[in-house]
């Protein structure tokens, strides 16, 4: 035993034992479902990483040219698939689902879990049909499930409800959630007409083709619906959370923003999306371009708030594969145990 100044001690046997020689590890290897806005962003950093192996894409039609920076279709012919089970079947150990349809982007997700294939997921309308039941199948079959990409894109809302929730109850959160909308109600406030404004965030990669769900609202719901799984362990219907729909011919006041807002009320969890103007929150009103931002509230008064680039290609792109570091390391560790 050897005793140090600062009094800690240093127990040293007759002999070390050698250093234990690391194995090296194998790729990564990742599926990728969706090649569109964003998981085509997260392909095009995947494809150039020698950590990882793409194993497999799943489009609707592999047939259709792809935009993926430095990558000629001939080399992407091979890894496009439009099955999921013959996806699955190319062996990954993480999927990074980037679907635009709620169905297939929940039933892709279930095959993987049922896999044991651990599961990023940037598609809130798949995650929030129901989360509960999908964390119930990721441990059965020992994977995991990770959705921060689906909500704020570069704000780390996810994250910061959980960390609230840590220090105590959360009574309520309030939060702009649609980056598209804000963009533009930011344009329409500068006078432009709403057509400008829709195709200027087509144009910034903010809005897809068919804008609808944004429009009406139903994107920022389904987010409502996961924020308030994380905050209060339960979900309000999507059909029991009124919306104010941005449309042409009812253009909302100048400074107004689609302000989403949930509350816990005697147990029973009320939410709404709305088109707001007046006096805001500075945390909101400051908001500019596509950004997003979140308030938590705490039962004891106190608040959280986080907010960043909720929008576009690269802002969702970089935290779905911040989820996949996180999911590597998870398999990492389980392959050096």
């Amino acid at each position: 035993m050897r005793n140090h100044a600062d009094g800690h001690r240093t127990a040293i046997g007759a002999e070390g034992a050698p250093p234990r020689r690391v194995p090296p590890r194998r790729r990564l290897k990742v599926a990728v479902a969706g090649c569109g806005v964003v998981g085509g962003g997260a392909l095009s950093r995947l494809l150039g990483d020698a950590r990882v192996e793409v194993v497999g894409v799943l489009v609707r039609d592999p047939a259709k040219a792809r935009d993926i920076p430095g990558f000629p279709a001939e080399a992407l012919a091979p890894l496009l698939v439009d099955n999921a089970d013959a996806l699955l079947d190319r062996g990954p150990d993480i999927l990074l689902e980037a679907l635009s349809e709620a169905e297939a982007g929940h039933a892709v997700i279930r095959a993987a879990l049922q896999r044991g294939v651990d599961v990023a997921s940037a598609n809130k309308q798949a995650v929030s049909r129901d989360p509960a039941g999908l964390l119930a199948l990721a441990e059965t079959h020992d994977a995991k499930l990770l959705w921060s990409a689906s909500i704020g894109g570069g704000a780390p809302m996810v994250e910061t409800l959980r960390a609230a929730r840590a220090e105590g109850p959360v009574a309520a959160f309030e939060a702009v959630l649609n980056g598209t909308v804000n963009f533009m109600l930011e344009r329409l406030g500068d006078g432009a007409s709403f057509d400008q404004a829709l195709a200027e965030a087509r144009a910034a990669g903010f809005a897809e083709e068919d804008p609808s769900s944004d429009l009406e609202g139903l994107d920022a719901a389904a987010k409502v619906r996961l924020l308030a799984f994380e905050a209060f362990g339960q979900m309000p219907d999507e059909a029991d959370i009124p919306r104010d729909v941005l449309a042409a011919d009812a253009p909302p006041p100048a400074g107004a923003r689609q302000l989403c807002r949930c509350r816990l009320d005697n147990g029973r969890v009320v939410a709404e999306v709305r088109l707001v103007a007046g006096a805001l929150d500075p945390l909101f009103a400051a908001l500019n371009g596509e950004r997003n931002a979140l308030k938590v509230i705490g039962a004891n008064g106190s608040a959280a708030r986080c907010r960043g680039r909720g929008a576009g290609r690269w802002a969702t792109a970089e935290s779905l594969l911040a989820d996949l570091a996180e999911l590597a390391a998870r398999r990492f560790a389980l392959q050096d145990a």
